[in-house]
């Protein structure tokens, strides 16, 4: 029941976002924009996203081969995209993560090792995001860019690597770790599941080698995710600095990961404007560009869609 209610009110703010947007940008500027925009630079963006996702897969099967969870490529590529297409009904990314587990895990074994892989997956693309929104920031003030680099932006990314920070803490600390599980001393269940999670993260910390390796990943990933953004702005006839970008995009990426509405929609949009604005663009490009964004992860959740029902739900099937 209480899942239904957290449904139903995803479903709620989801909506109430998009229209609150819609009221105070007219739905004829989206329009206006997208048709004199410059298409050759739309679909450049959409194709650098799209490698953003195949490099997500490489980066997810070398955590795995490091844990010795040994999966063919072929199916690690059908279980991460398949991933992606149950993350369009459900908060945030959790439920394709929620997915990427359960099945390498109930074909192979190694839960634990499995469910490290995803979370040191997630932990090395949230890193590297936000080491990049820091240098940018320090250097956009460096450069004398503090007329856009206020104190709401100065805060978010101070908030951003604060809670990047607390969660390195918690992982690569023993000491620490086991003083924060007391918490959960009453629910020994969940504390079990939480001891043999870190020590399986521990594995990183004892093989810095490989968690670079991802960093490395991950880098690559997030710097061709802005630099999509970036052409698509330019698509709307934006002149600034790439700079910007690696300031604001990952606060933006950040908002849209809160999971209080279904594939992030409402959330990135109202962020992308907030964010973008402060950069001088206009309203209905901020919106624009996160529409655009919304419009990849939805082509991306499709082609998931398609490979789980032709040919990953059927291997699912035949291992039963």
């Amino acid at each position: 029941m209480k899942n239904k209610l957290f449904l139903i009110f995803r479903i709620i703010v989801t909506f109430a976002i998009i229209l609150a947007l819609f009221k105070f940008i007219p739905y004829s500027k989206i329009v206006e924009i997208y048709k004199y925009s410059y298409k050759p630079y739309i679909f450049l963006s959409l194709g650098i996203s799209l490698a953003c996702y195949l490099l997500g897969v490489s980066r997810w099967k070398l955590l795995l081969n490091h844990l010795n969870v040994n999966v063919s490529n072929k199916e690690i590529f059908s279980c991460y995209f398949s991933s992606l297409f149950f993350n369009l009904f459900f908060p945030s990314f959790i439920a394709g993560d929620v997915f990427r587990g359960a099945t390498i895990s109930y074909r192979y074994g190694d839960t634990k090792k499995v469910v490290s892989s995803i979370f040191m997956d997630r932990f090395s693309g949230g890193t590297t995001l936000t080491l990049m929104a820091l240098f940018a920031t320090i250097l956009s003030l460096v450069l004398g860019y503090n007329t856009w680099v206020g104190k709401e932006v100065i805060i978010s990314v101070f908030v951003l690597c604060s809670i990047v920070g607390a969660i390195a803490v918690v992982i690569f600390n023993d000491s620490f770790f086991l003083f924060l599980v007391k918490l959960f001393e009453k629910n020994k269940f969940l504390k079990e599941k939480l001891i043999s999670v870190h020590e399986q993260c521990g594995f990183f910390r004892d093989n810095p080698y490989i968690f670079f390796k991802s960093l490395v990943y991950s880098a690559l990933i997030n710097i061709l995710g802005i630099c999509a953004v970036f052409i698509a702005s330019r698509a709307f006839g934006v002149e600034i600095s790439i700079l910007y970008f690696f300031v604001l995009f990952p606060l933006v990426v950040v908002v849209s990961s809160i999971p209080i509405t279904i594939a992030g929609i409402g959330t990135r949009d109202a962020a992308a404007v907030y964010f973008f604005t402060l950069a001088g663009i206009d309203k209905s490009i901020g919106l624009g560009l996160s529409l655009l964004s919304l419009i990849s992860i939805v082509l991306v959740g499709i082609m998931g869609g398609v490979i789980y029902v032709s040919i990953y739900h059927r291997r699912l099937q035949s291992s039963s």
